[in-house]
């Protein structure tokens, strides 16, 4: 029966050995793979950590470039070049705007009184005759000096809608530009050869200096006989059959014009170069009078203005360039900002106050105050310009005439231009048109009209505003786009100093996190040791072995019988000695590093592991991890175990050992074999408790009497 017994519990053993070498294999392949995963995750964290440091510092290398280079200023002023079917370049050709001419013409209500002398020249204003101007840039050519040639072109088209009840065929009293101007040419020449005869000829188409005609033949030409004739004889100087102010103004048929494109300097893109092949208009001498050089038509002004510079404008009709100032606060027009510029003081003094206006004077002929003759601007004809009603001019040219009512708040001009663009908000440009005569009392039937200005019509060239589809567009350019300057340079470098924040904290942390670990694996393995020797089994250890190192997996059996772990147990009660060897298939690994570094030894229950021994000859060995306790012992053990299982009483040593999944601890043994033999139930079966003679497991010795160290590290 005790053979039985015994070869059952062998066979039982032995399963159990097996059991724990499967478990254990399995649980190394197990700490391989973790530590396998935990490499490729410290690479990952390694390549994470690489990538945010150089974003970091590209994020910064941005902010560094957008605040040295400016990129909003680099694009806008690429933006202005012209080039061919460019942004720009397209608006400038064909501007998608709403510009208007008003004309207000000046209709003489007492024609026979003035005529006959009784009466000053008396005028009432009519209109506003309104044209919708189509402007337009045709047959561009773009020149290797970086310009641009053009013919400019300005058709009207009728608005009666905004005419305020006014029609093309309104009857109007007018003057006969075509007689009252050939008789201001030729009242000093020789009598008989040219007065006379112009005399006859005038009563032979019987002419008159005053004429009733419609609206719109006084704007855009009435048959006049004079005309007809000088036209046939004369070509070259009358070159049209009609005679109208707003035709000869808006004839543009012999004007070609060239514009810088913006290459190299943007702010000046769609400015003029020359005007007819010149810089310089030829009927005015000097650069203040004649330069229209950087002036604008209009269309585009200057960009970049500063507070402080002036403005140039230049018309066709104007017959001048004229400088433009800054005046007021900032307005709003739509959703762009700009500001009024108006024109300079004393524009047209002709030198009776701004010394450099001298050269306005035609001939050195000067025009009284508020007037500019442009005679040359209009194949002859006696024509000089001036504000509305006189507006700033001489008081005698208002006293001259009845009707005048100058009001600076309707007859002011008025640009508005957005200062980076030099786009235009709003424009409203006001000019009156008028004849200027000299002493006519050769001609009796023009005699009233010697030493007279008489005011034929005024004009507002108008933009109320830019339509939707331009104020989106340049609100896009102008407020949001310049955001990419500030958000581009704070928000890169924002970005950039935190991800290299980040990137420097997380590697730190890293690095600390595996320090952490690496001492908290060697202290612990260094406190095993130093437990084991301090309850002196380390000096009994074959070849003073300590605890093993982590991560090492080592086959006892092929290891030197020197260098097998030996454990050593003392029988004080009959001073006999007994060594075993502790046969092994494997050495337990612990490897603490792969705890939760993070979790703290306060909570954790120790795990203890007990070996008792109570034979000499060949052992045998039972591990098990965790709760589950290690009782050696050899075959006499067994063979005797009925014969010492009632009374043993003898002492034994017992070597207790603490495995945790930190590490090990070392305990005293215990000399209470009655108390480690009942409370070992909770690890062997019932049979092998009631042979506790032959080998006695227990996991606490503190609970039999025994005094232990434990150490949780």
């Amino acid at each position: 029966m005790t053979v039985v017994r015994r070869r059952l519990r062998r066979q039982s053993l032995k399963d159990f050995k097996d059991f724990l070498g499967a478990l254990y294999s399995q649980r190394r392949f197990s700490l391989e793979k973790l530590r396998h995963l935990q490499q490729l995750q410290d690479r990952r964290q390694v390549m994470c950590a690489f990538l945010l440091l150089a974003i970091g510092f590209l994020a910064i290398t941005t902010a560094v470039l957008v605040k040295v280079f400016q990129p909003y200023d680099l694009i806008f002023k690429w933006k202005l070049v012209m080039a061919d079917n460019g942004e720009i370049f397209n608006l400038w050709a064909q501007p998608p705007v709403d510009l208007y001419i008003k004309i207000y013409l000046f209709n003489i209500t007492n024609a026979e009184a003035f005529l006959a002398g009784r009466e000053k020249l008396q005028v009432e204003q009519v209109g506003p005759y309104v044209y919708k101007e189509l402007m337009t840039h045709e047959n561009i050519t773009f020149n290797d000096n970086n310009t641009m040639s053009t013919t400019p072109s300005h058709p009207l088209v009728w608005q009666e809608h905004l005419s305020e009840g006014h029609k093309e065929d309104d009857e109007v009293i007018m003057l006969n530009i075509a007689m009252l101007a050939i008789s201001h040419l030729t009242a000093n020449h020789n009598y008989f050869f040219v007065r006379l005869p112009l005399q006859g000829l005038f009563a032979s188409t019987k002419s008159e200096p005053i004429v009733r005609m419609t609206a719109k033949e006084f704007m855009f030409g009435f048959p006049s006989a004079l005309a007809t004739l000088g036209n046939t004889f004369l070509p070259n100087w009358i070159s049209f059959e009609k005679v109208g102010l707003i035709d000869r103004m808006y004839d543009f048929s012999t004007d070609f014009e060239t514009f810088h494109t913006g290459v190299p300097n943007p702010a000046i893109s769609g400015l003029y170069d020359t005007y007819r092949g010149e810089k310089t208009l030829p009927q005015w001498e000097g650069d203040h009078c004649s330069n229209i050089e950087y002036a604008s038509d209009g269309t585009k002004f200057k960009s970049f203005i500063q507070p402080n510079d002036t403005v140039k404008f230049f018309r066709k009709s104007m017959c001048r360039p004229i400088n433009l100032y800054r005046s007021g606060e900032e307005r709003t027009f739509g959703s762009l900002k700009g500001y009024n510029y108006v024109f300079e003081d004393n524009a047209f003094d002709n030198g009776a106050i701004n010394e450099a206006n001298k050269c306005f004077c035609r001939r050195g002929d000067c025009q009284p105050v508020g007037l500019i003759d442009v005679t040359d601007c209009y194949y002859g004809f006696p024509i000089s310009l001036s504000f509305p009603h006189f507006m700033n001019g001489d008081v005698g040219l208002v006293e001259n005439v009845t009707g005048m009512e100058p009001d600076p708040a309707k007859h002011s001009t008025a640009f508005v231009i957005q200062p980076e663009s030099g786009l235009p908000l709003s424009l409203s440009v006001k000019v009156q048109i008028n004849m200027h005569f000299k002493d006519l009392h050769n001609y009796q039937q023009v005699s009233q009209f010697s030493h007279l200005t008489a005011p034929m019509l005024w004009f507002e060239i108008m933009m109320p505003k830019l339509p939707d589809s331009l104020d989106t567009r340049f609100n896009f350019y102008l407020n949001l786009l310049p955001l990419v300057n500030p958000l581009g340079f704070w928000g890169a470098l924002l970005l950039g100093v935190c991800l290299l924040g980040y990137a420097i904290t997380r590697a730190t942390l890293h690095m600390s996190s595996f320090t952490h670990q690496a001492t908290i694996s060697d202290g612990k393995y260094a406190r095993a040791n130093l437990l084991q020797n301090l309850t002196g089994s380390g000096a009994n250890i074959g070849g003073g072995n300590q605890v093993y190192n982590p991560c090492e997996l080592k086959l006892m059996d092929d290891m030197p019988a020197g260098k097998k772990h030996v454990i050593i147990r003392d029988h004080n009660a009959d001073d006999a000695v007994y060594q075993e060897r502790r046969q092994s298939a494997y050495a337990l690994e612990l490897e603490p590093a792969l705890s939760d570094a993070d979790s703290s030894d306060e909570g954790n229950e120790s795990d203890t592991v007990t070996l008792s021994r109570n034979s000499t000859t060949s052992s045998s060995c039972i591990e098990v991890d965790d709760d589950i306790c290690i009782a050696c012992f050899d075959d006499h053990d067994l063979d005797v175990a009925d014969a010492v299982s009632q009374d043993n009483t003898e002492p034994k040593q017992q070597l207790g050992v603490s495995l945790a999944s930190s590490g090990f601890a070392s305990t005293t043994p215990s000399t209470n074999s009655s108390s480690s033999s009942s409370s070992s139930s909770s690890h062997v079966n019932k049979d092998s408790e009631k042979r506790s003679s032959s080998w006695t497991p227990y996991t606490h010795p503190e609970q039999f009497g025994g005094t232990g160290i434990t150490k949780h590290v």
